[in-house]
């Protein structure tokens, strides 16, 4: 299903990698219909709405859809991940980080429509210090601008990787992996699948999930 022989790795600032022409037999109908990217954007408006359960949301989205989530979310691909971007496979029975509860691997992918306006994405920041490494699947072409830029340690901008439509960026996660996305010309949303490998606090966050995430816990 994958094209991981096109992966090219990067070690400054930090490591990073991208993937070009990543699914085999892409297609644009991959990503989620008109009627679940307006349901979608419309989370944004109203916060009581974001809290709607994934299932509302994946009830939106095709069987091949699902399965192209559920097959980003399998132990296969964190692994080779985790190999792209040299971090040490741990013990995902139990996790490595322990302290004030019972910390565990969750790994998340979720289709997502970002708007220029959306100011949080945009800006210049690390992730969450509980975030392992991150992976942005794009279903957009850069003929309206915009990248996904990569900062060095001062924030200074060191790399634009152009969005490309079947591209997937990989990230790892650390306090100095700094990375932004410049806006685009025009209104229409850039669609991508997200995905993330983290830590969670199993008693704490079993019950949270994001809008149109599919996420899978190591018990």
């Amino acid at each position: 299903m994958f094209n991981w022989e096109n992966v090219q790795v990067f070690n400054v600032p930090y490591k990073f990698a991208v993937c070009d022409n990543f699914i085999k037999d892409f297609d644009d109908e991959l990503f989620p219909d008109k009627e679940w990217q307006n349901k979608n954007l419309a989370t944004r408006e109203n916060k009581v709405t974001k809290a709607i359960n994934a299932k509302n949301s994946l009830d939106l989205i095709t069987h091949t859809q699902k399965s192209l989530l559920e097959s980003i979310l399998s132990q296969n691909f964190h692994n080779r991940v985790c190999n792209i971007l040299s971090i040490p496979l741990v013990n995902e029975t139990t996790g490595v980080r322990k302290t004030n509860g019972d910390y565990r691997i969750a790994r998340e992918a979720m289709y997502v429509t970002n708007l220029k306006t959306d100011k949080n994405i945009l800006d210049v920041h690390y992730d969450s210090e509980v975030t392992i490494w991150t992976g942005l699947l794009y279903f957009s072409d850069s003929d309206s601008g915009g990248s996904f830029n990569i900062h060095s340690h001062n924030k200074n901008l060191f790399k634009k990787i152009p969005i490309k439509k079947n591209r997937l960026i990989l990230t790892y996660n650390s306090d100095n992996s700094w990375h932004s996305v410049s806006p685009w010309d025009n209104d229409e949303p850039r669609k991508s699948i997200y995905t993330t490998s983290e830590f969670k606090n199993f008693g704490r966050d079993e019950n949270r999930r994001p809008i149109g995430a599919t996420e899978l816990w190591i018990k």
